[in-house]
């Protein structure tokens, strides 16, 4: 599945769906084909992939999804006597869409609310490393994994302004998440794929200033997205070591400027998550995140000296399984520079 979470055509606040083709299922509008005691239940994106409640889970929403799909391909529309369904204007069940299309939607973050964020350095070769460390930014370690937290309250979605920072220039960083699905502490590399709910799009954006860098490690945001793609729907692309085989391309202003394969990772997500969970508990809704892969930013193509990112500059990262993370750069309105 491709969960998602996404504003209205109406506004209000985040709902949570599934993409289905160029749709989205609204799962709590649609969780009365599945069962009318979880109609009032908790369907954010934290509470599904928790589990805080017992009826709203992945497997849950998978039966939403296998319901509407089979009342779409059904001939005669479904017994109205215990949902109020209503054929009216698309499928309906009382006021609630409970299809919408993507072009009249605004999507966020998949996870608005994130837990935590985990930044390894797993997606770096040698050569990589030796240039970010001469020019003053942190590495992980070549042996063992190693990761710095980020700043999880700095959160943005596909097609959301990132803004250029006063400080110092800004970069971006192609990377991977996942996103941790159940609790769990002290979990070995043979148990921790089952710990992973899906995988996601990261940019790491960065200070490009080697003192601000080191002072305030990540804190300037990190976009998600566009999308999370359960884990059962990239098994196929698994190798033998558990390392997806995915291939991540960045774009700045339409033009390709670097590829990165993930078969490349110095250590799996399982090794990661086994490490992070070391003697402590890891919860639903952290995000374990590769690093800034090999070529990822503009440091590693350019050299310390830029150039950077700038006002109107547009930079995607994109991936055929798990969409296309789109971010354009400038000034927010109003401030005062």
């Amino acid at each position: 599945m491709r969960l998602v979470s996404f504003i209205p055509p109406a506004g209000g606040t985040v709902r949570s769906g599934v993409l289905l083709g160029d749709t989205i299922i609204d799962l709590a509008a649609a969780a009365p084909l599945v069962s009318e005691d979880i109609v009032d239940a908790p369907w954010d994106m934290l509470a599904l992939l928790g589990g805080s409640h017992p009826d709203v889970t992945l497997a849950t929403a998978a039966d939403i999804v296998q319901a509407v799909v089979s009342l779409m391909g059904s001939e005669e529309p479904m017994n109205e006597t215990s949902t109020s369904f209503s054929w009216h204007n698309g499928l309906v069940i009382g006021e609630d869409a409970l299809i919408v299309p993507v072009s009249q939607v605004r999507l966020v973050s998949p996870l608005p609310r994130v837990v935590s964020l985990r930044e390894f350095d797993a997606f770096v070769d040698d050569q990589t490393a030796a240039l970010r460390q001469a020019a003053g930014y942190w590495i992980g370690d070549r042996r063992h994994p190693a990761f710095r937290f980020a700043a999880h309250t700095t959160i943005y979605g596909p097609d959301e302004l990132v803004e250029l920072p006063a400080s110092a220039p800004l970069d971006c960083g192609m990377a991977l998440g996942c996103v941790i699905g159940q609790a769990g502490r002290d979990i070995s590399p043979a148990e921790a794929d089952a710990y992973i709910a899906g995988y996601l799009l990261v940019n790491a954006w960065t200070i490009r200033d080697p003192l601000l860098a080191a002072l305030r490690p990540r804190d300037v945001a990190t976009s998600l997205g566009p999308w999370l793609v359960t884990a059962d729907d990239l098994e196929y692309y698994r190798d033998d070591d558990g390392r997806l085989l995915l291939t991540l391309r960045l774009l700045i202003n339409g033009q390709e400027v670097s590829r990165y394969h993930t078969g490349r990772m110095r250590f799996s997500f399982a090794e990661l998550i086994a490490f992070a969970g070391q003697d402590t508990w890891l919860q639903p809704g952290e995000i374990i995140i590769s690093g800034v892969a090999a070529g990822g930013c503009l440091l590693d193509i350019h050299g310390d000296s830029g150039p950077w990112l700038r006002d109107d500059d547009e930079v995607i990262i994109e991936c055929p399984e798990l969409g296309q993370l789109r971010s354009p750069i400038g000034w927010f309105a109003g401030r005062d520079y």
